[in-house]
């Protein structure tokens, strides 16, 4: 992924190429990207809270020793890492 932002003394920095002002707000290579990273963590969030009534409903059928449901603690543990790794960067 390349960058679109250069940190000078703590201040992020985009090159005017990659954001253009328009009628209604703002376009171009930077608001995309940052669209792109909300609507991942928007679609992380509904993932991970579909995967914890997931893990409920097999929890009370009995099935936690299911290939189904140690599939889907997995990936809630993936989750909650990727979770981990963007609270460290304060996102």
């Amino acid at each position: 992924m390349s960058r679109l932002t250069n940190n000078i003394n703590d201040l992020y920095i985009v090159d005017e190429s990659n954001v253009k002002l328009e009628t209604n707000g703002y376009s171009g290579d930077a608001i995309i990207k940052l669209a792109k990273f909300e609507s991942f963590y928007d679609d992380l969030i509904a993932e991970q809270n579909q995967i914890s009534k997931q893990l409920e409903e097999l929890r009370l059928e009995g099935k936690t020793h299911s290939v189904k449901f140690k599939q889907l603690l997995a990936n809630k543990m993936t989750n909650t890492n990727i979770f981990i790794l963007l609270k460290k960067y304060e996102l």
